[in-house]
């Protein structure tokens, strides 16, 4: 954009985003603020030196999601270590304005805390607030985006007032494109050949710190007769350079299935040109600075980055919108398409796309005048984010694995398939790839240091533990148990409150806690909440179990973890641990509260849910 349409002093947008959330809110508001004439400029916090960079900018607006135990995502770790550094003056910021927006969950106590304490060090700094912080909440009726909209527009309207348009100048229209952050380009006409038995599952993207390794079983552990299919999949992981530790996760990229890339090429009239070599190009100066992958994936081809780039089951964007719109011939798919760019529209464009989970490759069918060009797909479509499972088994103790191998690397993985209002089966884009795969099919894994469990040389690490987990958040409670046995044995007291549907069921690794409690290494509690006529979950077990949890927590200093679904069993825990505390201690509620406030403060409560 031509420096001469640019109406205000410099506006940096930065973000901190775990796996893509606040990238995607970061550029959405780029796009936004762009529309209005405004000088922008977007990039992740870790690619900025905040001290030579941050006063030289007007307006600071920071997005951060909350990873962890309340903790800044990895790239925007390096940029926080920076900017806490004590010797930087109280004044420094004095002459910027900020704002933040945070992506959290309310079941968390800690929710938002990494936007919050980013939001606290720019007003110690002496920055002014332009608007208040914005808060968004996965549990809200609309998700994220039922704060974030909001709080946009608030943003919008006072930068607006404060930098109005010159008389005469116009913002840009929705239906006005933006110049790309980089574009794909035809480098030739000849067809490539692949040199390959399966470009899905021969070939991976390349991605920083990967290792491709081979899968041994992909197991289904819940019954035939079950609603939910979960698979236990192990994978060999050859020698013993490869190390984890209990609480680290694997990411793994997911990848679209062909015909779904079949139906995008059909839909879109990109067949001929499928299987034709190309180029990822940048624009030069970007307004996004997101970061490219240093290699991509060979050969390049529209087929092989619909497979393992760009997400075309994603569920479109409001700015998704305004793009396509753009791309039609046909009057009335354009006005329609509009409309879902409209803020008096959010709740069609809610219930046109999140309520029924539409994706984009339906959108492109639906709206089938769209035609984007080939050079602004990668502008157009987000790109496949890498899903993060945790790792089910011990690496230096002993994991009771089908193959007797110590370094087997099990995860446990509820398949994804449901049906919507619109009464369509939906299926996750992870999920449904991972339940597709063989004995012996290649996999490409990046190992994550966890923060659920402390490090095995900690003293929080050695005291007793409870694990509270549901479902397939006994996962890193498995890898725990089993890595506490093999360095300490009867040593360490370890109490497991495991819930699931039904004994015969989902009741997952029932082997393994036999064997532990006949060895007298764990306590186990289970709630079975179909088994019988009235519902059982976890936290009728922690009110049962109330002395027990009691003499554990209080006196014997226990670390209590919990791990699963998000939504009501993390509040409805809290709420139970709180009543345990005020009935055994004799305490007024409040005081409850603030004990298992104190425990999370010490590290002594720590959660993990999706």
């Amino acid at each position: 954009m031509a420096d001469s349409l640019l109406v205000s002093p410099r506006i940096l947008i930065l973000y901190a985003s775990e796996l893509g959330t606040a990238a995607d809110l970061a550029k959405e508001v780029t796009h936004t603020l762009l529309r209005r004439r405004l000088n922008v400029r977007c990039i992740e916090a870790n690619e900025l030196e905040p001290f030579t960079s941050l006063p030289t900018y007007n307006t600071i607006i920071f997005l951060a999601s909350t990873t962890g135990q309340g903790e800044i995502p990895t790239n925007g770790k390096d940029f926080w270590r920076k900017f806490l550094v004590k010797r930087i003056p109280r004044d420094w910021l004095k002459d910027v304005e900020f704002t933040t927006f945070g992506c959290g969950d309310s079941t968390y106590l800690k929710y938002n805390a990494a936007v919050r304490k980013i939001h606290s060090r720019f007003l110690q700094l002496g920055a002014a607030q332009v608007v208040a912080r914005g808060e968004g909440d996965e549990q809200h009726s609309e998700g994220i985006d039922g704060s974030f909209f909001p709080w946009l527009e608030t943003l919008v309207r006072t930068l607006s007032e404060k930098y109005p348009l010159p008389d005469g100048l116009e913002p840009i229209p929705a239906d006005h494109l933006l110049p790309p952050e980089h574009f794909l380009m035809l480098t030739s006409h000849r067809k490539v050949t692949y040199p390959l038995r399966d470009i899905m599952k021969d070939l991976h993207a390349p991605r920083p710190a990967s290792r491709t390794f081979q899968v041994a079983k992909n197991e289904r552990v819940t019954a035939e007769s079950h609603w939910q299919d979960v698979r236990h999949i192990t994978i060999r992981v050859p020698g013993s350079s490869t190390r984890w530790a209990p609480g680290d996760t694997v990411t793994l990229l997911p990848k679209n299935f062909p015909q779904d890339v079949e139906e995008f090429l059909a839909c879109q009239g990109l067949t001929d040109i499928a299987d034709h070599p190309l180029a990822f190009v940048r624009t030069p100066d970007p307004v996004i600075e997101s970061p490219l992958p240093g290699r991509l994936i060979q050969p390049l081809t529209l087929r092989t980055v619909l497979i393992h780039y760009l997400d075309i089951n994603a569920i479109p964007r409001r700015a998704f919108f305004g793009m396509i719109a753009n791309f039609t011939s046909d009057q009335f798919h354009k006005e329609r398409i509009l409309e879902f760019t409209k803020p008096e529209y959010l709740d069609e464009l809610y219930d046109y796309t999140t309520r029924p989970r539409r994706s984009i490759l339906e959108v492109l069918q639906e709206f089938s005048s769209v035609r984007i060009p080939i050079n602004r797909l990668a502008d157009v479509i987000p790109i496949l984010r890498p899903r993060a499972f945790s790792v089910a088994s011990s690496n230096t103790g002993h994991s009771p694995g089908p193959f007797d191998e110590r370094n087997n690397l099990e995860i446990l993985v509820a398949i994804v398939k449901y049906k919507t209002i619109i009464k369509k089966t939906r299926q996750g884009v992870c999920t449904r790839w991972l339940a597709s795969l063989k004995e012996g099919d290649p996999i490409s894994v990046v190992f994550q240091h966890g923060t659920l469990v402390p490090h095995f040389s900690t003293e929080l690490y050695n005291k007793p533990a409870v694990m509270i987990a549901p479902g397939t958040g006994v996962a890193p409670m498995r890898a725990l148990l089993w890595e506490r046995v093999f360095n300490e044995g009867h040593y360490l007291k370890n109490t497991l409150i495991f819930g699931c549907r039904g004994k015969d069921t989902d009741f997952f690794f029932r082997e393994d806690w036999a064997r532990l409690v006949r060895r007298d290494f764990l306590r186990l509690n289970t709630a079975f909440s179909r088994d019988q006529p009235a519902k059982r979950y976890v936290q009728h077990i922690i009110l049962e179990q109330a002395e027990h949890l009691w003499d554990r927590i209080y006196k014997q200093g226990a670390v209590v973890y919990v791990c699963g679904s998000s939504g009501n069993m993390p509040i409805a825990v809290r709420e139970a641990l709180v009543k345990v505390f005020q009935e055994k201690g004799e305490w007024e509620k409040e005081v409850a509260i603030a004990y298992l406030a104190h425990m999370e403060k010490e590290g002594r409560f720590r959660q993990e849910t999706w």
